[in-house]
């Protein structure tokens, strides 16, 4: 007599348990992939705005090289053209703000710490003539919202006389 025939393959079970481990695999790799592919996207749009801030400082000092303070707009604005249709650009001249500076003062040294404080306050207003803070910002138009890049410079108006007998 033969015995019960043996039959090879999977049980039910063992199917079910590998489609799971193959679901869960799938999932974990898919939300990797795509945490990869928006990193990269991000990685790429802050490369794009470092450039083109970079690009509008460069662009900014040659302009203004050769231009008094005077000759300055304010404000200016406009955009990167066709190549870049989602970035614009801002520049703003502020005054440049020099923080009060209380020269140190000695005991029965009167004489001297007056003419400090006449140093400080006609160099505090050299800088307020000859100097300014140079806001450039690119804007980022993604989805709905615009997002926002700045960076400060300072320019210096060279042709300012400096002044003298004090």
């Amino acid at each position: 007599m033969k015995g019960p025939v043996e039959k090879q393959g999977f049980t039910l079970i063992e199917v079910l348990v590998s489609i799971l481990i193959l679901a869960v695999t799938s999932i974990i790799l898919y939300q990797s992939w795509n945490g990869s592919l928006l990193a990269i996207r991000k990685g790429r749009n802050y490369n794009t705005v470092f450039l083109l801030l970079q690009r509008k400082v460069t662009e900014f000092e040659v302009e203004s090289r050769t231009k008094k303070i005077d000759e300055l707009k304010d404000t200016d604005e406009g955009d990167f053209g066709s190549s870049y249709p989602d970035f614009s650009w801002k520049i703003k001249l502020q005054p440049f703000v020099v923080p009060p500076i209380n020269p140190p003062k000695k005991k029965n040294d009167i004489g001297t710490s007056q003419i400090t404080e006449t140093v400080f306050k006609v160099i505090s207003g050299y800088f307020e003539k000859a100097v300014r803070e140079v806001l450039i910002t690119v804007d980022y138009k993604i989805g709905g919202k615009t997002l926002h890049y700045s960076v400060s410079t300072i320019y210096v108006d060279y042709t300012q006389p400096l002044p003298t007998g004090f």
